[in-house]
């Protein structure tokens, strides 16, 4: 989550609906249950936060994430160089710093770039888009792309996807087809003033320059707000979309007690059938920022962040999308860490000397309010 969003928030989360739930780690001698490893350890005092990681052809994981560690929020880029399974490490190149903002121009905790989304192509191009929050308190969402090397980065051209006074927010990056590049993102300022509702831009020459964005309407709802579109391609006319939604006139923004994920299905990926994840009596449990991923036999699962299975400060999640409608009987707990505040997951199937394992990218508060990026390895969901 980007730190616009109170860190005292999540620290103040109500625990509600106390129930077991089966941790994760293997069991045999190629287990592997690795612990939470910072990312970068030279920022603890500030804040690393929303961090975008994908897996290519190749093996690598590439991450983008936001850091304040220039004196405002900027984005910063490594990629993994070897994974080692006997310590549940990863080698990460230096960082690489990818945006550059004048601190007095886009001051922190808020203004700046947050937030980032990623993809990376078969031929190895890299494609990022964030959003921007500026003095004048709009949001807009930008767009590079580069080949990942140092100069490519210095070098890369960012592309502004909106404009105007607008609040444009929480982009997801997905390519239907060569020629159909899409974000994704929730904007409070084109359907409804005032409401979050799900927007999506389109660009057909490799994101040199995007369409008008365009409502998602099916992906809306009149009485909630709806953020964080994440859209995934299940097969050929076949797609698949997790979103959070909280109740219009709530005061926490995507924050708020009432969150609660919701995951959809469409055969184009713009008219889609929606149903709802997480219900709670009260609607007070705090389940936000979800977000898809696969596992190494091609099913998809769900993963969020989560006050509701016994630890006020949330734990990250995780459920199958064909047992969704079980949650949380069948739910499995990917950080289980009582009292430490987790939130924002992106879990990657990786193969390491021909072992199938995971490794989930997420953020910790562990020296609040402070946000931190880490990552573990792990052999069982």
């Amino acid at each position: 989550m980007a730190t616009e969003y109170s860190t005292r928030a999540l620290a103040t989360f109500a625990a509600a609906w106390l129930c077991a739930c089966p941790q994760s780690g293997g069991s045999g001698e190629n287990a592997i249950d690795g612990t939470f490893r910072y990312l970068t350890t030279d920022n603890l005092n500030g804040e690393d936060d929303d961090p975008a990681a994908v897996l290519d052809a190749n093996g690598t994981i590439h991450l983008v994430w936001f850091s304040d560690r220039d004196g405002t929020k900027d984005l910063y880029y490594v990629h993994s160089t070897a994974i080692d399974l006997d310590q549940a490490s990863i080698a990460w190149t230096q960082p690489i710093q990818i945006t550059h903002l004048d601190p007095l121009s886009y001051p922190p905790p808020t203004r700046g770039d947050n937030y980032p989304a990623l993809l990376v192509d078969a031929d190895g191009t890299i494609h990022v888009a964030w959003h921007r929050w500026n003095l004048a308190n709009e949001c807009h969402i930008h767009y590079l792309k580069c080949d990942g090397t140092p100069s490519g980065w210095v070098s890369a051209v960012e592309v502004p996807v909106t404009s105007g006074q607008n609040f444009d927010r929480f982009p997801h990056l997905v390519r239907l087809a060569p020629d159909d590049l899409r974000i994704y993102f929730g904007s409070s300022t084109r359907v409804f003033p005032g409401v979050n509702d799900v927007v999506m831009a389109k660009s057909s020459d490799q994101g040199a320059t995007w369409d008008t964005p365009l409502p998602v309407p099916s992906l809306q709802a009149s009485t909630e707000h709806t953020q964080f579109p994440t859209v995934v391609m299940l097969a050929p006319s076949r797609f698949a979309a997790t979103l959070d939604r909280w109740q219009v006139g709530a005061t926490g923004d995507a924050l708020d007690p009432t969150t609660d994920v919701f995951y959809a299905e469409s055969s184009d990926a713009e008219h889609w059938t929606v149903d709802q994840v997480t219900h709670q009596p009260l609607d007070d449990v705090h389940d936000f920022v979800p977000a898809p991923f696969f596992d190494h036999q091609n099913r998809l699962h769900l993963a969020w962040s989560t006050t509701g299975l016994g630890d006020p400060a949330a734990d990250i999640v995780s459920v199958l999308a064909s047992e969704r409608a079980l949650y949380p009987a069948k739910a499995r707990l990917l950080s289980p860490d009582v009292g430490r505040t987790d939130h924002s997951p992106r879990v990657l199937p990786v193969t390491v000397r021909g072992l199938a394992v995971y490794v989930m990218v997420w953020v910790r508060i562990v020296n609040a309010p402070h946000n931190q990026v880490g990552y573990r390895i792990f052999s069982k969901l």
